[in-house]
């Protein structure tokens, strides 16, 4: 069953969108539950769904003994689905039971690379977060974690 527009409208990732644009989008992403221990994303796998966090705690770790965890509304897992190599950086697991939305990444990646004005709107958030992200799984030393808990 596609997510309803207004939960779509009530994320950040989606704020700026158009009703049509959300329209397009709703039928591509499906809420999911998700249990303690679960894991969304393997490192080194290849990358095929994109996850939104709408309820419970994740924790993303990374081969260089450096993790952090996500529980806002809000936060993705998987941006990976839509950035070469298209291989996930780190490991997501569940540490409660949760909900999320999910979206396939072949779906998400023809959907930005089809619409140019979709995929400015979900890059121009993305990418602060993909920046955020990288000297986690880089070699450098890693952050203060931001107030943004992404």
């Amino acid at each position: 069953m596609p997510t309803d527009i207004g939960t779509l409208r009530s994320l950040d990732l989606f704020s700026e969108f158009t009703e049509e644009e959300l329209k397009a989008l709703s039928p591509l992403i499906h809420r999911v539950r998700v249990t303690e221990g679960e894991i969304l994303t393997q490192r080194g796998e290849p990358a095929t769904n994109f996850y939104i966090v709408l309820s419970g705690n994740f924790m993303i770790a990374f081969n260089n003994e450096r993790a952090f965890t996500l529980h806002r509304r809000g936060d993705i897992i998987g941006w990976s689905t839509i950035v070469t190599p298209f291989r996930y950086t780190g490991n997501a697991v569940a540490l409660t039971q949760g909900d999320a939305l999910v979206l396939r990444g072949d779906e998400f990646l023809r959907l930005i690379q089809a619409d140019s004005v979709i995929g400015d709107k979900i890059m121009n958030k993305i990418n602060p977060i993909i920046a955020e992200r990288v000297p986690y799984f880089s070699r450098d030393k890693a952050p203060a974690r931001s107030s943004s808990g992404r």
